[in-house]
């Protein structure tokens, strides 16, 4: 394999989807042609532009403003040359992680040198399931209700014996992270200030400088979540509420991605290097399990065990899941799980997901001075994805 490499990341704060979203009046494509140029800017290619040979941009939902290949418009709103092509990538929850292996593997093959990656998700403009058409023949292959990610998130709860109490406890944790990571500015460095209208009471907008999250939640307690209804299953077992899932959000990220030539003919500073990549698949109506798979196949082609990895970034989708695959796979209580939060409190826009995920920890692995981190999310319709990064930088 060519020596590839992670050399420049950035995102946008991440939106709480719905009418008071801080990007209800930015678009998918611009929000994702800021962070393309930023990446750019950051990596010392802003007037090199020529050079990047391809955009690979993660998306679902890909409609309106994320439609029309989305990974094209971005690059051409952000001003690339027209020389530069650009496609969309869907795999759901894992869409700007796959987006990033897909430019390791084109650049391996010595079809690229440069690949900016990365996804956006904007729910606010798409909101969940807009135009959904589930198979009528679903049930012929698998139980029809799994298209309610919320309704796998209670099976996995029933099947694998994850509490109330235990979903509950990861959903205050995950906020008390998210705000002391924040309060210390600890997201300073990986999120691009942008200037937006954001929407008030009144109707009217207010323009402010978005540089955080907006679905953080400090003062998330027990005594707060308990008050909570079940959403998806409404019976006397139910468990998964509001407060213990992850948010629907508005993001974009992007990343460079470079060959070692591309990086001495340029001046790029490697920064991360993929050391092994894992897509599988699971039953659908347990979808979130899918880390617990994902996981341990990537480590094993890694030919790496889990006491090699200093620090996990495990996607909070739903925290019945997190919970069961994270105390699966032994890492429950590891110091450094989700150190700043996940999906629970800093969201999860779906197709942007993974590329944020890797941003942070390129931000993080010099931070807490690890070499090895894992970055894993569960996928919708029953997969899951996995890569183990390595730091490389200097």
């Amino acid at each position: 394999m060519r020596d590839i490499y992670l050399v420049e990341s950035v995102r946008t704060g991440i939106a709480k989807a719905g009418k008071s979203s801080w990007f209800t009046h930015l678009r998918a494509d611009d929000m994702s042609a800021l962070v393309i140029n930023e990446a750019i800017r950051r990596a010392g290619l802003a007037d090199k532009k020529e050079v990047i040979d391809d955009v690979l941009w993660g998306g679902t939902a890909l409609m309106k403003d994320m439609g029309s290949n989305i990974g094209r418009y971005a690059g051409i709103v952000a001003g690339l040359p027209y020389s530069v092509p650009g496609c969309t990538v869907d795999r759901f929850c894992a869409s700007g992680l796959q987006s990033i292996a897909f430019a390791i593997a084109s650049i391996n093959m010595g079809w690229a040198e440069v690949i900016l990656a990365g996804g956006a998700q904007h729910m606010t403009h798409i909101p969940m399931g807009t135009m959904s058409d589930p198979n009528p023949r679903l049930q012929e292959f698998c139980d029809p209700k799994m298209v309610s990610m919320g309704y796998t998130a209670e099976m996995v709860a029933r099947k694998y014996g994850v509490s109330r109490a235990e979903q509950d406890e990861m959903a205050v944790e995950s906020h008390a992270k998210a705000h002391e990571a924040t309060q210390k500015g600890l997201f300073k460095d990986e999120i691009l200030p942008i200037a937006a209208d954001v929407p008030q009471e009144d109707g009217s907008t207010k323009k402010m400088v978005v540089d955080r999250d907006q679905g953080i939640r400090p003062g998330t307690t027990m005594e707060t979540l308990a008050k909570l209804e079940p959403v998806f299953i409404k019976d006397e077992k139910g468990t998964v509420t509001a407060g213990n899932s992850s948010q629907t959000n508005d993001a974009a990220a992007c990343v460079v991605v470079a060959s070692a030539e591309a990086c001495a003919k340029y001046g790029l500073k490697p920064k991360m290097r993929l050391v092994a990549y894992a897509a599988v698949g699971v039953d659908p109506a347990y979808m979130g399990i899918g880390p617990a798979v994902a996981i341990p196949k990537a480590l094993a082609r890694a030919g790496m065990k889990k006491e090699d990895i200093g620090l996990w970034e495990v996607n909070e989708a739903f925290a019945a899941q997190a919970v069961y695959c994270t105390r699966e796979l032994g890492i429950r209580n590891h110091k450094l799980l989700n150190p700043k939060g996940s999906g629970i409190s800093l969201g999860h826009p779906l197709g942007c997901t993974g590329a944020r995920i890797a941003t942070t920890i390129m931000h993080e692995m010099p931070f807490y001075g690890v070499q090895y981190a894992v970055e894993s999310m569960c996928v919708g319709h029953g997969q899951g994805a996995a890569a183990v990064w390595e730091w490389v930088g200097k």
